[in-house]
């Protein structure tokens, strides 16, 4: 009996630490009960769509934003009936879509890709899991480990929503993710892609991609977010020889800035697009 109420007392300690420690994690949980489904569907909600400078009516080139701005809505309402369109689904890093998701996107339209971005950070309760001015998590692994898992739920669910859009080309259909947004495009399972990219990270939670689907992971040696350079990366990890590696020598983390990695990321996609 004493035993047991020693462990009661010191577990009740612990998880009273803990909490004072890692307050961030009771809003994930508090977030968790709030229903899948309506979670799912705001981050489609607030989904950002790029289009190519073919289908901007304006003539100004390619154009990306929210369906709720004017532009975007015309845009996408005056794709001629029956056209597809080569399509790139997008997941952002763990700050959100930002800088890095604009840079990225408007690079896949101006290559020639529609680009559709849901935004994980629709949720409600949906928390920020790293500081980017540091490069370092600021959450226990396991709330690391939950926000993974709910960016692959957010891959089906966009699939799924993607098909009711009858611009989008099925037969080239791709992926791209960048950051923590790549970690869960590397480790997605499905067959719907063609092929997928993957930069801003070193595949740390495996390579989900069928052996036969084409991916590329594009990274730099040196990036500030990689604490521990002996860690495995995708190159190690890779079981397929359709996996290719670009690895970058400096501290660039968001690799479409360099002009090495940018080429390479427009011509792997152009490779397998079917025309």
């Amino acid at each position: 009996m004493k035993l047991a109420a020693f462990i009661r007392s010191r577990f009740g300690m612990i998880t009273t630490v803990a909490m004072l420690v890692f307050p961030i994690s009771v809003s994930v949980c508090r977030a968790q009960t709030v229903d899948e489904a309506v979670a799912l569907a705001a981050t489609w909600a607030k989904a950002r769509f790029y289009l190519p400078a073919t289908f901007n009516p304006t003539g100004t080139g390619p154009i990306g934003g929210g369906r709720n701005l004017g532009s975007i809505a015309t845009a996408l309402a005056a794709i001629p009936a029956g056209r597809k369109i080569p399509t790139v689904l997008y997941l952002h890093g763990c700050s959100g879509f930002g800088n890095s998701g604009s840079v990225n996107a408007m690079m896949l339209a101006t290559a020639g890709y529609m680009v559709v971005a849901p935004d994980s950070f629709a949720r409600p309760g949906r928390i920020r899991t790293c500081d980017g001015k540091r490069h370092v998590s600021i959450v226990p692994r396991a709330v690391n480990r939950r926000v993974r898992d709910m960016r692959v739920a957010e891959i089906r669910y966009a699939l799924v929503r993607m098909k009711e859009l009858p611009w989008v080309d099925q037969d080239n259909l791709f992926l791209f993710g960048h950051s923590q947004g790549a970690t869960a495009a590397s480790e997605y399972k499905g067959r719907e892609f063609k092929a997928r990219i993957v930069s801003g990270t070193r595949c740390t939670r495996g390579i989900g991609a069928p052996a036969s689907e084409p991916m590329l992971a594009v990274f730099s040696t040196r990036d500030p977010w990689f604490k521990n350079p002996r860690t495995r990366n995708c190159r190690d990890r890779a079981k397929s020889p359709k996996v290719e590696v670009l690895e970058l020598p400096g501290r660039d983390h968001l690799v479409a800035r360099v002009p090495k990695a940018r080429r390479a990321i427009v011509e792997f996609f152009a490779r397998h697009t079917g025309r």
